[in-house]
C-alpha cells in the first residue's frame, strides 16, 4: 500500500528538539521526496501538535509550510495539552486560545489538502480493500463509499465517480 503515516509532530527544528524528537524537518522533506521518486502515487499522513510550549508564530508557520513541503494529504492535528511531571510541563506554556486557533488553522489546511487529493481521484481507477459491504479504502488510504455492496475483505477494481470533502464514491 503506497501510504505512510509519519509521526512528525512539528515542522520546526527547535520545537522538535524540545520535544526530544530524533529527526529534523529536512529529514522529513527528504524522506518524502525520496519515496515519491520510487512511488509517485504515494500519499503521506502525519501527526502534528499545535501549541507546544515555547511555540512562536514563526515556529507554527514552519508546521504549516511542512504540510506543503512534504506533500501531506492526511493530517491528524492535536492541540498540545499539558501533562504534569513531563519536561514540557515545566516550559513556558502557550495561551489556550492560541493553541485552539492554531489547531483549527492546521485542521482547515488538512481539509483543504485532503479535499484536493480526493477530487483529483475522480475518473481514476483504484484497487479498493473492502472494509465492509459498502465501505473500502484505496491503496492511498482514501475512504470509498460504494452504491452497491461488495464482498467484505475483498479487493475490488473501481473507477471513482465522485468525491466529497472526506471520501470517494463509486456509483
Amino acid at each position: 500500500m503506497p501510504h505512510f503515516h509519519l509521526s512528525l509532530q512539528h515542522g520546526d527544528d527547535l520545537i522538535l528538539k524540545r520535544m526530544k524528537r530524533r529527526h529534523l524537518r529536512e529529514d522529513a522533506i527528504l524522506f518524502c521526496e525520496q519515496v515519491r521518486k520510487l512511488r509517485p502515487e504515494v500519499t503521506f499522513g502525519a501527526d502534528i501538535i499545535a501549541g507546544f510550549p515555547t511555540e512562536s508564530d514563526e515556529h507554527f508557520e514552519n508546521s504549516i509550510k511542512l504540510v506543503e513541503e512534504c506533500g501531506l494529504t492526511w493530517l491528524h492535528i492535536f492541540p498540545y495539552s499539558k501533562r504534569d511531571g513531563t519536561p514540557a510541563a515545566r516550559m513556558p506554556q502557550i495561551d489556550g486560545r492560541i493553541i485552539k486557533s492554531r489547531a483549527e488553522l492546521l485542521r482547515s489546511l488538512g481539509k483543504k489538502v485532503r479535499s484536493k487529493h480526493l477530487k483529483e481521484q475522480i475518473g481514476r481507477k483504484h484497487k479498493v480493500l473492502m472494509e465492509s459491504s459498502v465501505l473500502g479504502r484505496t491503496e492511498q488510504f482514501a475512504e470509498v463509499l460504494f452504491a452497491s455492496p461488495k464482498q467484505e475483505g475483498s479487493i475490488v477494481d473501481a473507477t471513482i465517480s465522485d468525491a466529497s470533502n472526506s471520501q470517494l464514491m463509486v456509483y
